[in-house]
């Protein structure tokens, strides 16, 4: 998450830098005894670097597939990622936008960015009916959890041996639980199956892989933050239909695929498709070739 987090960050710097030098290319930003560098300076250097060609290939992409997509990621859709990423930071949110150079708006603006690349693969992806079967004979029903959210592991651990030691889980949700703004007053989830996204790949592995009733054994490290979990697997839905559950099981495959490094070269001839079709031209010589890797891509 980081490094997209990152990224967007360098884009939103970037376009700022670039409408600014805009206003007068002709302004000294610096004095030495060697001589001075202006905007117009600056800006051909930065244009010419491959960070540079790197940022206005994203913006290109960024303003076409928002022009195409934009519409089906919502305000709300936003703010449900931003919420989400911020319990599973949990204390350490703050630090991590800190640390990235980021402000809630600039956090959420790429995280809109991200969403809008998804639901574009989501609209170019073609699923064949093998897939999909292989998805519906892994997935797992409607499942609801509760949640010990530990500040960190020996908390984590404290808890798990309180409740070995036959207190009460509420008990010991109320003295060793930090603050979840995701959970009710005891610690439970809204029921969630195996296509869900939202909660923590290895939250939903530990409720999965033990019976009812069970609560995880060791504390439960996730994917991102800083907190550490017991996971109770409260119940499990019957398993329903593969026609009842086929549109939840494609958005999963989709999100697999996104999310799978080895995907790189099919995303970006999904992207590149996109492009040829809008019909994307590079007007500077100098950034001519930034897009090339996309209009060429599956050509």
């Amino acid at each position: 998450m980081h490094r997209k987090v990152i990224w967007g960050f360098i884009v939103i710097v970037f376009v700022a830098g670039v409408a600014y030098l805009g206003l007068s290319t002709s302004k000294t930003l610096a004095t030495t005894d060697a001589g001075k560098i202006t905007q117009e300076e600056y800006y051909d250097k930065v244009k010419s670097s491959s960070a540079g060609k790197q940022v206005f290939a994203q913006m290109v992409i960024d303003k076409v597939l928002e022009k195409h997509y934009g519409s089906q990621v919502s305000k709300s859709d936003v703010t449900n990622a931003y919420t989400t990423a911020k319990a599973q930071y949990g204390d350490s949110f703050a630090t991590m936008l800190t640390q990235s150079g980021l402000t809630d708006t600039q956090y959420k603006e790429s995280l809109r960015e991200k969403l809008v690349m998804n639901a574009a693969v989501k609209a170019n992806y073609k699923i064949s009916k093998d897939k999909l079967n292989d998805a519906y004979n892994n997935y797992v029903p409607e499942t609801t959890i509760s949640l010990i959210t530990a500040k960190d592991q020996d908390t984590a651990q404290q808890a798990i041996d309180a409740l070995n030691n036959g207190t009460s889980w509420d008990d010991v949700y109320k003295q060793y639980s930090s603050k979840n703004t995701q959970v009710n007053k005891s610690g439970q989830l809204p029921a969630f199956d195996s296509t869900n996204t939202t909660v923590d790949s290895e939250i939903r592995k530990a409720a999965f892989n033990q019976d009812t009733g069970s609560y995880s054994s060791s504390p439960v490290k996730p994917s991102s933050g800083s907190n550490y979990y017991v996971v109770r697997t409260d119940k499990m839905a019957s398993k329903p239909a593969e026609s009842k559950v086929e549109q939840k099981l494609k958005d999963k495959l989709t999100n697999d695929f996104l999310s799978d490094s080895n995907n790189a070269t099919e995303i970006q001839k999904i992207v590149g498709k996109i492009l040829r079709k809008d019909d994307v031209s590079i007007k500077d010589s100098d950034l001519k070739n930034s897009l090339s890797g996309y209009l060429t891509a599956g050509v």
